[in-house]
């Protein structure tokens, strides 16, 4: 991969991480490797999979630490905490484009400023999302890595809203139907029997839309159908999602086109969820699951007033 792809010298990056298996999987491919768990500061240019929450905290407390550096943090232990997982993002962040994804970031955002609402067509797709006039949009330019960062990978390839607070006006109106060619599930707290449950149910979900597609429809920001082979999915994604229930709590466009012929959905990976296109989600991730809804190659298109 040329160098200019890429937010720092690749031939320079070090892979940091708590998991000793996956850290001698990725020496065995060339890479340097350090473990976290035995170090103060990060690397001056460094790629973190994080295994579990205390490598979480650990790794952003000796970011503070470090005076210099440039870092990309891959969060494994909320999405599926495994190597196949972690090596799979490895591999899809090494066939990113990053100078890509952040001018059209750009593009996105100039889109943003100038227009209000939006249609959403292709791939069976047919939608419509109004952006309230208050809306900031969370995104990555350029000039945010121009400097030492720590940056989380999903930021490199997505701008979104999200509606986290149900107290809060939402940033987004959503209406309409959406083919979906993947979901990815987040759960930040601590599993409980329940929880096993329905990770066990969500599992089987993930490769059912993986391998058939879905059919999600929402009104009004409120899911209303989510269909699998003609079997309804709604009740488990409301029990799934936690104390919002079946309200979106996310809209997003996707900018990674670069791995459209790589990406696997039957992988819960958090670099699936910046492919080109859009998705919404349900959750907020600690109440409940977190759940995104891959679209991709659904054209986002400004429909002027």
């Amino acid at each position: 991969m040329p160098a200019n792809h890429f937010p720092f010298n690749l031939k320079d990056v070090c892979i940091v991480s708590d998991n000793n298996d996956f850290l001698q999987r990725c020496i065995a491919q060339g890479f340097n490797a350090q473990s976290l768990n035995n170090i103060a500061f990060l690397p001056a240019q460094s790629i973190v999979f994080a295994f579990c929450n205390e490598a979480a905290r650990h790794t952003f407390k000796i970011a503070k630490q470090t005076p210099a550096r440039k870092s990309i943090f891959c969060a494994v232990h909320v999405f599926e905490s495994s190597v196949r997982s972690a090596l799979y993002g490895l591999d899809l962040i090494l066939k990113s484009d990053f100078d890509d994804a952040l001018q059209k970031q750009r593009l996105v955002l100039t889109q943003l400023d100038t227009y209000r609402e939006f249609s959403l067509d292709g791939s069976n797709s047919k939608a419509r999302v109004t952006i309230s006039e208050q809306a900031i949009p969370y995104a990555m330019i350029e000039e945010d890595i121009n400097n030492d960062f720590v940056h989380s990978i999903a930021e490199f390839f997505e701008v979104h809203y999200a509606h986290m607070n149900s107290h809060a006006p939402c940033p987004f109106q959503f209406n309409g139907h959406l083919t979906i060619s993947g979901i990815l599930t987040v759960l930040r707290k601590s599993s409980t029997s329940t929880d096993i449950a329905l990770k066990i149910a969500l599992e089987h979900l993930t490769r059912d839309v993986a391998h058939h597609t879905a059919l999600l429809t929402v009104e009004n920001n409120i899911l209303t159908s989510f269909r699998v082979n003609d079997t309804e999915h709604k009740e488990l994604l409301n029990c799934a999602a936690g104390a919002r229930g079946l309200k979106l709590t996310e809209f997003a466009v996707g900018v990674n086109n670069a791995i459209a012929p790589f990406i696997d959905y039957r992988i819960n990976s958090q670099m699936n969820e910046g492919i080109s296109g859009v998705h919404v989600a349900l959750g907020d991730g600690s109440s409940g699951y977190h759940i995104d809804f891959l679209s991709p190659g659904v054209v986002f298109t400004p429909t002027p007033g």
